[in-house]
């Protein structure tokens, strides 16, 4: 089996945000993560809106209700404007191969400098 295969054979999802900035610095971040399926290639965990720059910055600032909390009307509009931004299957397997070359690589990273402590 693939290395990168959790048990059960899936890949393990990768988390991820998409930041939405409007000329006025409000802003919108949507903390989400790849998964696999057939309907879908990715969940929303939360939304987060900020009216400055600064609050978005504010590690203590409120980052939203769950979003399984949500109205699911309002759910579908997220998904709806997330798939506008080109938020599809393809995006979420360059994500997905994105993550999993970064994780190679320091994985070999690793491996060096194991390599060079034990000499």
């Amino acid at each position: 089996p693939d290395w990168r295969e959790e048990e059960g054979g899936a890949a393990p999802a990768v988390p991820f945000t998409i930041t939405v900035t409007k000329p006025s610095g409000v802003s919108a971040v949507f903390y989400c993560s790849t998964e696999r399926g057939d309907s879908h290639r990715y969940v929303i965990g939360n939304v987060s809106c900020y009216a400055t720059e600064e609050e978005a910055n504010n590690q203590a600032a409120y980052t939203g209700p769950e979003f399984e909390d949500l109205d699911d009307k309002l759910q579908e509009s997220f998904d709806e404007y997330l798939a506008e931004l080109g938020l599809e299957e393809k995006m979420c397997d360059f994500i997905d191969a994105t993550a999993s070359d970064a994780e190679q690589k320091e994985y070999a990273r690793w491996l060096d400098n194991m390599g060079k402590f034990v000499q």
